[in-house]
């Protein structure tokens, strides 16, 4: 696992926690600013100088050993090492020293830490050193092996999860979109347009560090290739409800469904239609509604049949335990999203 935070401009490769440790070493000016850097590591990270105490710990320590921070400043390694370990730390961190450069500690050997109350945990260290005007210091990023493989099945199960249900998603929009085409060329345009709706949904997760997004951003992602700069035709109210990362993907794709059908027969159909997109709360009821609506473009006609487009908005509104009202009116579509707001907020949202 490697994540280190964007300290410059400059694309960083990193293949396991030292490399990106050793970067910030060489990058990273202060003091101050080389520990606002550690804070941000996934795993719990200590500075050791050269009399084997800690002269710094991040946050993470905390939970991993119980130690508040401030309370190991000052404090010999020993104390996070069981006692019938510590002449294998000592040494590895004397040879350490004599060739510091960034690796992984005792590579092939089970490597136990003590927690503040008594307990031993596995874990695993990468050490890389760091200058400063007193001398040659180790920064030890510290993992607890447990946690980090619970971490991992629990990061493939959902991927699995994640991975099915796109591929469903994926066979579904094929298999419907070609099947009710009137022409080759017109299922093709219809696949190509949702998957890269889909698509689109996903680099919005990304972005929002795969915990939600704002409701106006999904808006905004989702009707951008629909709008033109330079005479905007989308007006959209902005919002702050958060919603979560499961609910991303059935609102991109229900707009973008919009999108695509105003671009046919609505208002993105000429050069004066127009679409509002509106929200709004209700507290009391704990739900959201969003309003589509257009103007300006052709006189609206109630379809002859129930196309695959008008299934899938209501497909995906059932995603979100809501439901929908598609209104033909002459002006121009009207599409109302009725949803709790419990099936919008991110996972673990109050």
């Amino acid at each position: 696992m490697c994540a280190p935070p964007k300290i410059t401009d400059t694309p960083v490769r990193c293949s396991d926690r030292t490399d990106w440790l050793a970067v910030a070493n060489a990058r990273l000016g202060s003091e101050d600013e080389f520990h606002g850097f550690l804070e941000e590591s996934p795993d719990a990270v200590i500075i050791i100088d050269k009399t084997s105490r800690i002269n710094f710990a991040s946050r993470r320590i905390e939970a991993m050993f119980g130690y508040p921070p401030d309370e190991l400043a000052g404090k010999p390694l020993g104390v996070l090492i069981p006692e019938r370990y510590r002449d294998l730390h000592a040494g590895h961190l004397d040879r350490f020293m004599v060739d510091p450069t960034p690796r992984m500690m005792g590579i092939g050997l089970e490597l136990r830490a003590l927690r503040k109350d008594g307990s031993e945990f596995q874990v695993e260290i990468s050490l890389s050193p760091h200058r400063t005007p007193d001398g040659l210091v180790v920064v030890a990023a510290i993992r607890d092996i447990e946690v980090a493989t619970r971490f991992q099945d629990l990061l493939l199960k959902e991927l699995h999860h994640r991975v099915k249900n796109m591929l469903a998603t994926v066979v579904a929009i094929t298999s419907q979109s070609l099947g009710s085409a009137r022409s080759l060329e017109e299922g093709r345009l219809a696949v190509e347009s949702r998957l890269v709706a889909l698509g689109r949904a996903h680099d919005l997760l990304l972005e929002s560090n795969r915990a939600g997004a704002k409701l106006s951003d999904v808006i905004h992602d989702a009707t951008a290739p629909f709008d033109n700069p330079d005479a905007r035709r989308f007006v959209v109210q902005d919002t702050h409800v958060e919603i979560g990362s499961d609910a991303v993907l059935p609102l991109t794709m229900s707009l973008n469904e919009l999108c695509t059908n105003a671009v046919k027969y609505g208002a993105l159909s000429n050069a004066m239609g127009r679409i509002n997109i509106t929200s709004m709360v209700d507290d009391e009821a704990q739900r959201l509604k969003l309003t589509w609506t257009e103007s300006g473009g052709p006189v609206v006609r109630e379809p002859t049949r129930r196309s695959f487009g008008t299934r899938l908005i209501n497909r995906l509104a059932d995603q979100l335990h809501g439901h929908v009202r598609l209104r033909f009116e002459p002006e121009g579509v009207i599409y109302e999203l009725d949803v709790p707001l419990a099936a919008l907020q991110p996972r673990g949202a109050n």
